[in-house]
């Protein structure tokens, strides 16, 4: 492996309102840069490893590498920061991914650089952006096409897709990869309570009630995502919830039940071409193995015993399927905010609190649910860090018309493929946080992640079921 050029150091989130001085800037930039490096810098160094399709639906690794450093050169030329003329070829070759319907979409592309050009290219790159910093307008105003947004959009999109990345490194042979130099430790904790309880056990209440949210001022110091633009305001029934996520003791009863040969609860957009052509019989982060339950965990470098108490890391097929198979229902967004507000006070108070929760890269896997260190909510409730959540809904703006149309959402002019390309039922939401959410990707309440329903996500499952 090669050497990482520094550790990865935990960063929960970028600051909430104005105020960016140069250096600051440059620090928070060169923190996601470099954390993003020390991941990929787990990868042995060989155009085998960078080359493989470790998931039918996602491209070699060695385009996510070189990804993340196009994204900047292509921000950065539209608001006029970066010469038009570019830098190099992988500018353009690696600014747009594909995310097809069907795998076979993918056959096609089988010429990728060498990794060490992509390296190089990352480095000059790096320079470029730095450069930049020194000279970038620093307003107190985020304008939607400011230099400064540019700036921040590519950072946020690099903490993006090392959540994204993930997942993928993952599913790499072991002989392929392994702990990077400076990669937080896996946790080690194991308290077993809840590994094999009965899913949804000890439900509390969410007494529901008026919830409000969303962003309405879309210039501000703050930087926003599009979909996050826009209000929405609505009452919730009251509900019950689950204590926890659907933990991997829980998840492995639904395996042994035949879950997966149940074609009835799968009923997510493109379920059935995930049974035939991506599942393997159980969550991508579960291997065949010895030992109690017949399962081992698989990290994202090293393989261990299974951990029964930690949550069940899964795609939106599978939450949605033990949903179903449990007879609950995925948490809502609009249950996720009446939640939010009971047991924490609201979103802005969460956002004060974030360096009690299980979030920014802290450690290198989840750790138990509930267990010695969670921060709870008033009920006792652990549902922020550790693992992001699939929600009930599919991925629509945040405002909506009388009629459900989109209302007022606007394309962001410096991104306009980012969301509304995804407004629809083969893509999911996410609420939360993860253990590995940093930046924008840990402003709880406030980020509206989504993904297409077939991947791999640091993200569980939290049920839910009308109030008795």
């Amino acid at each position: 492996m090669v050497n990482a050029s520094s550790a990865a150091r935990p960063v929960t989130q970028a600051p909430l309102g104005g105020g960016w001085s140069r250096d600051r800037l440059a620090r928070y930039f060169v923190d996601t840069w470099d954390t993003y490096e020390t991941l990929f810098r787990g990868v042995a160094d060989s155009k085998e490893a960078f080359g493989v399709r470790v998931h039918p639906f996602r491209l070699p690794l060695v385009f996510y590498l070189g990804h993340t450093a196009s994204f900047y050169i292509q921000k950065l030329k539209l608001v006029g920061m970066v010469d038009g003329g570019g830098v190099c070829e992988l500018d353009e070759r690696m600014e747009q991914g594909v995310s097809p319907e069907d795998p076979d979409e993918l056959a096609r592309l089988t010429e990728w650089p060498d990794p060490n050009d992509v390296w190089s290219y990352r480095k000059t790159v790096r320079d470029i952006v730095l450069r930049t910093i020194e000279t970038v307008p620093l307003p107190a105003v985020l304008a939607p096409t400011s230099p400064l947004r540019a700036l921040l959009m590519g950072i946020e999109h690099e903490n993006i897709h090392l959540h994204t990345s993930l997942p993928l490194i993952r599913l790499l042979p072991p002989r392929l990869k392994g702990t990077p130099q400076g990669w937080p430790a896996m946790g080690t904790q194991r308290d077993g309570g809840a590994a094999v309880a009965e899913p949804g056990r000890d439900y509390v209440l969410c007494r529901g009630g008026s919830v409000v949210f969303g962003d309405d001022q879309p210039e501000t110091g703050r930087f926003r995502w599009d979909n996050e633009y826009g209000r929405r305001a609505a009452t919730v029934a009251p509900f019950d919830v689950a204590p926890h996520p659907v933990t991997n003791g829980q998840f492995l009863e639904f395996v042994r039940a035949g879950g997966y040969e149940e074609p009835g609860l799968w009923t997510t957009h493109g379920a059935r071409l995930y049974l035939e052509r991506v599942s393997e019989g159980r969550p991508h982060s579960w291997l065949p193995g010895a030992g109690p339950g017949g399962y081992r965990y698989r990290g994202i470098f090293e393989d261990t015993e299974m951990p029964w108490d930690w949550p069940v890391e899964v795609s939106r097929h599978e939450a949605v399927a033990y949903a179903n198979w449990a007879g609950a229902s995925l948490i809502s967004e609009e249950q996720f905010h009446a939640l939010l507000d009971q047991e924490f006070g609201g979103v802005s108070r969460v956002a004060a609190m974030l360096d009690k929760f299980d979030v920014g890269l802290r450690r290198g896997s989840p750790r138990p649910v509930r267990g010695q260190g969670a921060f709870l909510g008033r009920s006792g409730i652990d549902f922020v860090g550790n693992v992001a959540l699939w929600l009930e809904d599919d991925f629509t703006a945040l405002e909506r018309g009388s009629d459900d149309a989109e209302g007022s959402f606007r394309v962001d002019p410096l991104y306009p493929d980012f969301s509304e390309p995804w407004f629809g039922p083969e893509t999911g939401m996410l609420a939360g946080a993860s253990y590995a959410a940093r930046g924008h990707m840990a402003d709880v309440g406030v980020m509206r992640d989504f993904m297409q329903n077939h991947m791999d996500q640091l993200a569980g499952i939290l049920l839910t079921r009308p109030a008795r």
